[in-house]
């Protein structure tokens, strides 16, 4: 911070540090504080500089790199740009070091093709505590927000400002080739950018539990934009309390494995050796609880009007609202395995499945 206060001080700059963690972020007026706190350094002309607090941040809720908490950063301000410095100009298709075929990517409008498009495996750099993995989920985040991200080259930061130029141009095509000067890969921010609130739902808050649903509460959630009700809950996993982030998952079916007897030998050394076969689970979004997991655990499965019997009081008639639901599941995936002909099937079916019921001793706890 020192180094920082020299830099700054000799163009008369004031600065201002601000350590952060994700838990202070996880309560509402705590993220509101903070995002005020940003707005009144900036109103009177001084330079906030970010850094994790890590003298008290605990090891599963870190932002855990800087390209995270730049990003978060980035939304809580409401930045128009968001600059990832790395050492080289842009993003490339490979390694260029070794591949010299490697193609550069100078604009992204869909993050989730370009991660099939590029190697990103290589580490981080030797100031840095993340590599390009990283910087593709910060620029994620950011583009969620409404923050156009740039990836280029640190060692060069006088681009930063013909980048800046370059791009803030409205007369600018979107598909216009990016000059020498300007090089680098931009990321275009959301049309759309998510509400305050659901960005910080989604980003801003650890998750503190899974909830495993049926896929009727799926397409209610997903395709319908519903509340989850106790009804669509199979399990919880975790420890939370209510008001806590937790990840709205389903688990698909597993296959039936076949009868040992009806295998060869080499068949079930197979087998063997790659142990139960499991399932991947795909996230439907992240919300926050109006009951703590012990209480899910009790009325899983159950109907609103079953609360008051089971745990004595009725809070809320839903698990999670769906004003504090956001949802991650793409639409392709929702239509291809959630709403196909088969599936409908399913739903209805799982739709008429008895309600389990509760032990008389459990309620009575």
């Amino acid at each position: 911070m020192a180094l920082y206060d020299d830099l700054f001080g000799q163009l008369g700059q004031p600065v201002a540090q601000i350590l952060l963690t994700r838990n202070d972020l996880s309560q509402r007026t705590q993220y509101l504080n903070a995002c005020n706190t940003f707005e009144a350094l900036l109103e009177m002309g001084v330079v906030p500089i970010v850094n994790e607090n890590d003298t008290v941040s605990l090891g599963e809720i870190r932002f855990g790199d800087n390209d995270t908490l730049s990003a978060i950063t980035a939304g809580m301000v409401h930045a128009d740009f968001l600059f990832l410095l790395t050492d080289v100009d842009c993003l490339y298709t490979d390694n260029p070091r070794t591949n010299p075929n490697a193609k550069q990517v100078t604009n992204v409008t869909d993050i989730k093709a370009l991660r099939d498009a590029v190697d990103v495996s290589t580490a981080g750099s030797a100031v840095g505590t993340g590599g390009m993995a990283t910087k593709l989920i910060a620029a994620e985040l950011a583009t969620a927000a409404g923050v156009t991200t740039i990836i280029t080259r640190g060692s060069t930061p006088a681009k930063v400002v013909d980048i800046v130029d370059h791009f803030s141009n409205p007369e600018l095509p979107p598909d216009a080739p990016v000059p020498q000067a300007a090089l680098c890969t931009r990321f275009v921010a959301k049309s759309r950018p998510m509400i305050d609130r659901k960005w910080w739902i989604l980003h801003g808050m650890y998750c503190a539990g899974t909830v495993y649903v049926d896929a009727g509460a799926v397409v209610a959630l997903a395709k319908f934009k519903k509340s989850l009700f106790a009804a669509g809950i199979k399990r919880v996993e975790g420890a939370f309390s209510a008001n806590q982030a937790v990840r709205v998952v389903y688990e698909p079916e597993r296959e039936p494995c076949p009868h040992p007897d009806s295998l060869s030998a080499d068949e079930a050394r197979v087998m063997n050796a790659m142990g139960p076969s499991k399932t991947e689970l795909i996230e439907i979004g992240h919300g926050l609880v109006n009951y703590s997991s012990t209480e899910i655990n009790r009325i899983r499965g159950c109907h609103s009007s079953e609360f008051e019997a089971i745990l004595g009081y009725c809070d809320s008639d839903n698990v999670i609202n769906r004003g504090n639901m956001v949802t991650t599941i793409s639409e392709q995936v929702l239509d291809d395995v959630f709403v196909t002909r088969p599936h409908k099937s399913k739903i209805r079916a799982e739709q008429r499945a008895p309600v389990p019921v509760q032990s008389p001793n459990l309620s009575a706890i």
